[in-house]
């Protein structure tokens, strides 16, 4: 009686469970996913992937070969405004000479829970827009129609590529949470992948296998000799082989968390990606697919929108005579090759690593991509007798390959080697240039030095010395507890770099108006630049201000951070823990050095005492110092983080030592009426 009693409970219990399992199919949204108002994963999440089915499979077309067929279907909950972002997509179609990528069956449905009824809003057309991407890649973007809050959207497509190797990398997880995934690739036993994995969620890959079939029809002329009738035969074969199934399936996937100083996150979110080694079919030899660095490197330079336009020198040479004349040695001709160029030619925002237009083109019309800049500047520093060679870059947009492939780069500079051994970097996109102060994109990136006779290595573009910043500030305070004074910073190195590309063509009031808004200063005047086109060296910025709430007065009493507005009011590092690298760009040093002027009547009551502290292994430190002299209060700040990239396991280390220095900068100076 008992055990039937455990098999009747353990039927109904199987009955239940499967009622809650939800099943997903394009059409078919419940009320239940409308009226749901957060979600159960994260309630402060704005949008919720529901599912995500994506089916990879290599298909054989008897007329077109092996093609490589990704199904997709998507249902998206949108809890609020701040979450429509997630109701436009992206598809990218790479395309390569005559051969390009299609997307099929499109459809997408918008629905809403209008009076207790679903109401579906189809997409159309005009939601539709396809576009040229890149010399590689066209693009598909649409967005979905009638949101609101509560909306789900789901849509659904196939794209059908003769590129077999060709596998993007599958995300598996979003910035926002994922209820359920399922990933499916499937592929003839005759192709062999190599997997790779990013990120720090535990991927349950899952490998079996299956029968398949290939059914080959081939057709035979007969007949036909001596005038007699012709006709044909059809043969059919099948052709059995194994298919080779990978599976992902997971459930309740936590947002992929941003934090400052993330630099590209998709190098960090969890990810599979696939690179196809060899094929290899019954009783032929292996094709190999998979790629070494100098393969790669071979192959660019065989490329005639690369190499040839490298080799070409015909366009410039009457210019590059007068540009070098009187030029006695290296560094004054490499100088002025890359300021020539520099001013000559203006970037076009397009990132490739090889020619659109060609550099012959290019030149004339003064405009052109960054392979076509950087390779003109490469040749022009080889004409004149330097040592000069690309250097194919991964920008920061761009994710980091996780094997040997020409399509991990997406950018050129230009690398040069002087006699005395010294190396310069060099990008005649940036106007705010100079030999080894790169813009951004390259610098947060990763770059290759590529020689012809196939030889590479891999290049860290990262500055080894911090960038400094050095504030000042000489004031006095009245009785009413208003500050007024004067203000200078004066940027060096990368930050001066930094500020040119910010703020170098804008106005004096929009420079202004920055500091209002991060120092929360009431009023400036006076305000003047230095410094801005003397490229190389520092940028100076200075103004007269007033400040009223500063002070705190309690009774006879004023209290105020040594720093005043200066001062770091909080930590950006908020998390307990963290998974992946901070990413600075470049280190750095922030010197502070305040002179408030004690106001009449008023004596020094407490001030903070000196000190400092260090993060290990020199990675950073702060230090404080300050006194008081002839009715002055003198304070002298510094702080450093010296490594532009941090792996993960100095985040608690990092996030102590600006608990400490926010903790050190926010004591107070407590004056006292005599």
């Amino acid at each position: 009686m008992k055990n039937l009693e455990k098999l009747v409970l353990g039927f109904i219990l199987m009955v239940s469970i499967s009622s809650f399992a939800q099943e997903y199919k394009f059409g078919k949204v419940s009320k239940e996913e409308l009226s749901e108002v957060s979600c159960s994963i994260d309630s402060t999440a704005h949008a919720a992937v529901l599912y995500e089915n994506k089916d990879i499979h290599i298909d054989y077309n008897q007329s077109q070969g092996f093609q490589l067929v990704t199904e997709v279907f998507k249902r998206v909950k949108l809890y609020s405004k701040d979450g429509f972002d997630y109701a436009t997509d992206e598809i990218f179609l790479y395309k390569k000479n005559s051969d390009n990528e299609k997307v099929v069956g499109l459809k997408g449905v918008t629905y809403n829970l209008v009076n207790d009824k679903i109401e579906e809003s189809k997409l159309k057309k005009e939601g539709v827009f396809e576009s040229e991407f890149s010399e590689y890649y066209d693009q598909v973007k649409f967005t979905m129609p009638s949101l609101q809050e509560g909306s789900v959207i789901e849509y659904k497509y196939k794209i059908i590529s003769p590129f077999v190797s060709n596998i993007d990398r599958i995300y598996l997880q979003y910035e926002i949470p994922i209820k359920k995934i399922d990933v499916t690739l499937e592929s003839p036993e005759y192709f062999y992948f190599k997997k790779f994995t990013t990120g720090y969620l535990p991927i349950d890959l899952k490998e079996s296998n299956r029968p398949g079939k290939i059914t080959l029809t081939s057709r035979t002329r007969t007949g036909g000799g001596w005038g007699g009738p012709q006709g044909s035969t059809t043969s059919v074969r099948d052709l059995n082989f194994k298919i080779i199934k990978n599976k992902v399936n997971s459930t309740n996937v936590a947002a992929f968390k941003v934090e400052p100083y993330s630099g590209n996150i998709k190098n960090y979110i969890s990810s599979i990606s696939y690179e196809l080694s060899y094929m290899q079919f019954p009783n032929e030899p292996a094709e190999n697919y998979s790629t070494t660095w100098e393969d790669v490197t071979k192959r660019i330079y065989a490329n005639s929108s690369f190499g040839d336009e490298l080799r070409k020198k015909g366009y410039y040479e009457e210019d590059l005579k007068k540009v070098i004349s009187g030029s006695k040695d290296q560094t004054t001709k490499m100088i002025r090759v890359f300021e020539y160029v520099k001013n000559r030619m203006r970037w076009n925002n397009k990132y490739s690593v090889i020619t659109n237009v060609g550099v012959k083109k290019a030149y004339k019309e003064q405009t052109g991509n960054v392979a076509e800049i950087n390779l003109m500047l490469t040749s022009m520093l080889s004409s004149v007798g330097l040592n000069a060679k690309p250097v194919l870059v991964s920008a920061s947009n761009k994710v980091t390959a996780l094997f040997p492939t020409l399509d991990g780069f997406n950018y050129v500079v230009s690398r040069v080697k002087l006699a005395d051994g010294r190396i310069a970097y060099l990008d005649a996109t940036d106007r705010y240039g100079l030999p080894n102060v790169l813009p951004d994109r390259v610098i947060r990136g990763a770059g290759r030095v590529i020689a012809k006779n196939g030889t590479s290595q891999r290049i860290n573009f990262r500055p080894t010395e911090p960038s400094t910043n050095r504030y000042m500030i000489q004031c006095q305070m009245d009785k009413e507890g208003m500050i007024d004074g004067k203000f200078n910073v004066r940027h060096m190195e990368y930050f001066a770099h930094d500020f040119r590309v910010a703020n170098g063509a804008k106005d004096n009031e929009s420079k202004i108006e920055r500091f209002k808004k991060r120092f929360g200063i009431d009023e400036i005047e006076e305000y003047t630049v230095k410094g801005v086109k003397e490229y190389g060296k520092g940028v100076s910025e200075s103004f007269n201000f007033k400040s009223y709430d500063q002070i705190e007065l309690i009774d006879n009493e004023m209290y105020f951070s040594p720093l005043l507005f200066l001062r770091d009011k909080e930590n950006v590092f908020k998390s307990d823990e963290r998974a992946y690298p901070i990413d600075f760009g470049h280190g750095f040093t922030n010197t502070y050095m305040v002179n408030i002027k004690i106001p009449e009547g008023y004596e020094v009551a407490e001030m903070p005492k000196a000190g400092g502290f260090k993060m290990p292994e020199n990675v950073g430190a702060f230090s404080f110092k300050s006194n008081v002299s002839n009715g002055t209060i003198q304070v002298i700040v510094n702080e450093t983080v010296n490594t532009p990239f941090l792996n993960a396991e100095y985040y608690s280390v990092l996030k102590q030592f600006y608990n400490q220095l926010i903790e050190k900068e926010n004591e107070q100076i407590v004056l006292k009426k005599i």
